[in-house]
């Protein structure tokens, strides 16, 4: 009677949670398409319909767009939303909103798991503090971004099943933990780190030491490292280490990245307690001096000790304590980018930890009942407030950029993003302003990627201008400093428009050295051949090009065309002096 009485109780506590939730993400929920949402959904064609081909697509890898590359979950939750929403954004939000409804229920009942583990009981007052635990995570602005930006479904995606194969775990189903975990990571890649999870939790309630439990259960563990190793060999096969090297990033020494890290991990702390001025894109630039780093190592230092000393007075505490550190591993992949954006989504799952830590020690320090409870409650208001106002930030893309440069006006990231929407939104001269000051912020720091990005928007911003020659000398000076793909192919788009068609295939050739089978390079360098009358040439390019991409057949019929009626036309005795003028 008592068990069907606290399973009502938590049911209830859920479903009232979700109008909390609705009030105060209700501004995201209306927000546009950001930033990846754009080339992940919008312009995604495979989402278009659930063709064998396009189902495929979602594991093997994505050719539109690398949003979704790998994480075949969160792709295929999109393909469904976009099923029934098509490219409205209030559709996909919705389902962002739902997706961490069901984890604040998630959250809950692994807290009560936890504390069954515990204290071997799941009584009244353990229901009391899992929902104030879920209560406040619920509304603490690390949560914002989950739904207000649509491509951090891959993260609120993997925090569901880490957490579920975790429950699962401790239910005793061991081997339906498996399958959680690959589903888990093939949301993101971060959920790595799940083994080693489902260890602690085995450690801290065995009571015996790492190697019998390891033994006692070694049948399972062999089986969860081979799906792990197969599943990392998955990832780096493709996907993120290829992004990053076909942008021209440099990586990091692990002693840079770790310098790095100890700022980013302190910065989530810090929000945490006080979420005010969170930032969509913190830029965290490598420390060069010892004071500039060693405090927050001293920090990190200090509370890995405490864990320590947690873990001799009782396993679990030691546990929850360490558990934010090992999901905090890997920052956003398992490549080590010295300047890689601390998302505010990244402590999504590590807070639940700590807040559902900070709830117990509340519940032993205070009483009557009704004290912590008022103490949660003053807490939650605060915090939801805080929320609904970042959640107005996600209204569109530039108000979300501007608030970030207003906290960090050096922010290289915040930046960039902030003269990319002022471009599209026509506000060139402001685009340029900013730009500069991206170009000028980033010499400063020595940071030649960002610098190279920003003579490539002032390049963009030129051409929208239809100032080609002086477009053409900032995509050369973006290539000199950075070389990224994308310097290249605009400065080869550009010298095409100049009719400096030599110049432009030299640009083109030494782009597709690199990248052989790049999409745009091989086409831009096919109209170069047109514009330069060697039509043998550019049908040899476009028969290549409809070999290795023959989905976009339909598409280039009228090029096919094109080049079959020049060829005819030259073949007639056309005018040789007469060239055809590169098409925009």
């Amino acid at each position: 009677m008592i068990a069907d009485r606290n399973r009502l109780f938590r049911v209830l506590a859920w479903l009232a949670l979700l109008p909390v939730l609705l009030v105060v993400y209700y501004p995201a929920l209306h927000a546009p398409f950001l930033l990846d949402d754009g080339a992940g959904i919008v312009g995604n064609s495979e989402f278009r319909s659930f063709s064998l081909k396009n189902l495929t697509m979602l594991v093997r890898g994505h050719a539109d767009a690398r949003t979704y590359d790998h994480h075949a979950i969160p792709g295929l939750v999109s393909m469904i939303d976009h099923a029934w929403a098509g490219v409205d954004p209030f559709g996909y939000h919705l389902t962002n909103l739902a997706i961490h409804w069901a984890n604040c229920g998630l959250i809950l009942l692994l807290f009560l798991a936890v504390w069954r583990e515990v204290k071997a009981d799941e009584g009244g007052r353990a229901l009391w503090m899992g929902v104030c635990a879920m209560a406040i995570w619920a509304v603490h602005p690390f949560s914002t971004m989950p739904v207000g930006y649509i491509t951090c479904r891959t993260e609120s995606l993997m925090v569901m099943f880490y957490v579920l194969s975790l429950l699962a775990f401790l239910r005793g189903w061991e081997w339906a933990s498996v399958p959680l975990g690959v589903a888990s990571i093939l949301s993101k890649e971060v959920a790595v780190t799940l083994p080693g999870a489902i260890l602690m939790v085995d450690w801290a309630r065995g009571g015996v030491g790492i190697v019998p439990t390891l033994l006692r259960r070694w049948r399972y563990y062999t089986g969860l490292t081979i799906v792990w190793l197969v599943m990392i060999v998955y990832h780096l096969r493709g996907g993120r280490s290829q992004q990053i090297g076909s942008e021209g990033q440099v990586l990091a020494p692990i002693w840079v990245y770790f310098k790095v890290e100890c700022g980013v991990i302190a910065g989530y702390a810090s929000k945490l307690f006080w979420p005010a001025k969170l930032q969509f894109y913190p830029f965290y630039r490598p420390a060069a001096e010892w004071w500039q780093w060693m405090p927050q190592l001293a920090g990190l230092v200090a509370y890995f000790g405490v864990a320590l000393y947690c873990l001799r007075r009782s396993r679990w505490v030691g546990v929850i304590l360490l558990f934010p550190l090992l999901v905090l591993l890997p920052t956003s992949s398992f490549i080590p980018i010295p300047m890689e954006p601390a998302m505010e989504y990244r402590m999504y799952l590590p807070s639940a930890a700590l807040i559902g830590l900070m709830v117990v020690g509340l519940w032993r320090l205070a009483s009557p009942k009704w004290v912590p409870i008022a103490v949660v409650v003053a807490v939650a208001i605060p915090l939801a407030v805080v929320s609904h106002l970042r959640s107005r930030d996600y209204e569109t893309s530039v108000k979300l950029h501007e608030q970030q440069v207003s906290v960090d006006p050096k922010s290289l990231t915040g930046l960039e993003a902030l003269a990319g929407g002022y471009s599209t939104m026509g506000f060139l001269d402001r685009a340029s302003a900013t730009a500069w000051k991206l170009v000028d912020y980033s010499l400063e720091d020595n940071n030649k990627e960002f610098a190279g990005r920003g003579f490539n928007i002032l390049g963009n911003i030129e051409n929208e201008r239809g100032n080609y020659p002086a477009a053409r000398d900032y995509f050369k000076r973006a290539t000199d400093i950075a070389g990224s793909n994308a310097a290249w192919l605009s400065l080869a788009n550009v010298q095409v428009r100049l009719y400096e068609l030599k110049d432009a295939e030299v640009t083109l050739n030494r782009l597709l050295a690199t990248t052989p089978d790049h999409p745009e390079a091989m086409l831009l360098l096919y109209e170069s051949k047109m514009s330069a009358k060697n039509y043998e040439e550019a049908e040899r390019i476009l028969d290549k090009f409809l070999l290795l991409y023959p989905d976009r057949r339909e598409e280039l019929d009228v090029q096919k065309t094109r080049l079959m009626h020049m060829k005819r036309k030259q073949a007639e005795g056309g005018d040789p002096l007469v060239k055809e003028r590169p098409r925009p």
